[in-house]
Formats: structure tokens, sequence, C-alpha cells
């Protein structure tokens, strides 16, 4: 069972999230706190799996509490979903850097907070599976934990320069194209940019085509998803 504790002031909005956990298997609600530190205590004491935060607490904000989380010793730190009426940029990207597993802007609809919470599901027995895991497997994980929209898999991965060149290319043809083509677009050695593309194809960027000509081997071309 996923582990829930819920920190929130107003006790309706808090009976409503709690009753929409309870729809969704592999959960139980283990605490409501109204203030940070009735959350963090509860948190010290219960070792939840999963927080979901409110910001606008009365004793002190959420993310300043969601810092304190995050000091907290390897293998007892919740993941955090903050939920909160902040609609400000300031506010979500504290989040984020601080490690928000989601950021949910009220009011919502409750089926948006029962989906995210069926992919958290995913993301946790993965994340708590033994054995190895694929680079295939670690990107499928962070992109359930991030939506599970191939849009934010791109957005991530396209902070790394070459991968932010090699999708403008692709954006600006109109036809698939293959490593050499690239290559000589963008000034950078084939193998380089095979090497790229196959870890985008991996990560559900681009999509290999083979094409086949007169004779010899198919030639691997891609386009973006």
């Amino acid at each position: 069972m996923i582990r829930t504790l819920i920190i929130e002031d107003d006790f309706r909005v808090a009976e409503i999230n709690s009753a929409y956990i309870k729809m969704v298997d592999g959960y139980e609600v283990i605490g409501v706190a109204p203030t940070a530190a009735l959350g963090y205590q509860l948190v010290m004491d219960e070792k939840p799996d999963l927080v979901l935060l409110d910001l606008y607490l009365p004793d002190e904000h959420g993310l300043e509490l969601f810092a304190r989380l995050q000091q907290l010793p390897r293998g007892t730190k919740p993941d955090v979903f903050v939920i909160t009426a902040a609609r400000d940029s300031q506010n979500l990207k504290d989040a984020i850097q601080l490690g928000a597993a989601a950021y949910i802007v009220k009011p919502f609809n409750g089926q948006e907070l029962i989906e995210r919470l069926r992919k958290y599901k995913t993301a946790h027995a993965r994340l708590n599976a033994d054995g190895e895991i694929s680079q295939a497997e670690v990107d499928a994980t962070v992109a359930l934990m991030r939506g599970g929209k191939v849009e934010d898999e791109i957005e991530r991965t396209s902070s790394n320069p070459t991968t932010a060149l090699i999708i403008k290319c692709l954006k600006s043809s109109s036809e698939p194209m293959n490593a050499s083509e690239i290559a000589s677009a963008l000034g950078i050695s084939r193998a380089t940019a095979q090497r790229y593309l196959s870890q985008m194809a991996d990560r559900h960027i681009v999509v290999l085509e083979l094409q086949y000509g007169t004779a010899g081997r198919p030639i691997n071309k891609y386009r973006l998803v």
C-alpha cells in the first residue's frame, strides 16, 4: 500500500482529496494535518510514501515545509504532490526544483488527481522493484512521475544543446532524415548524430523508419513523434 498523508488546512478540501485517494486501489490515507507543524510531525512519526501538500498553510508556507522534508535522510523522504491555488511561476519553479512529483492547481477535476495517483502507483512500483533497470525503463518511470506525456520528455531532453539542435533540424525537414544528413546539416560527426538519435528513439522522442532502396541494406531514417 502507498501510505499517503494530506497536509491541507481546509477540512472540506482534505475530505474530498481523501475520498479521491480511496478510489484508487493500492492507497491508504494515514493522516490529515491542517498545519505544517503537525504535518512535519506526522511525516516523522508515520513515514508516509506520499504527501499531498497545500502551499497556503496557517503557520508556514508549504514550500518551506517541502524544503525541510528534503533534508530528511535517504529512504525517509516522502514524494510530494503539491496541490494549491498558487498559479504563479515562482511557486511552480520552486516546487519543481524541490522535486515535486506533481503540481496540481485548484480547483481541479477529481479525475485529474485520480489519474496522477494511478501513474504514480506504477512509477512507485518500478522504483521499488528488485534488480537492474534499462535506460528505457528509467525514462518511462521519469515520464510517469512527470505526468506521462511525451511532450514532457521532449522538453526535458531538449535541454541538452545537441539534442535541441537535432530536434530543430528534424522539425525543419518535411521528410525523415538519416544520421548522415543530420550530421552534415549540424556539422557534427555521423557517429555522434547516430548516438543521439538512438537515445532519442529509446525515449520515444523520434521514430525510426526503414527506407529501402533499389539494392543493399535499408536506410535508418528518423522523424519526430
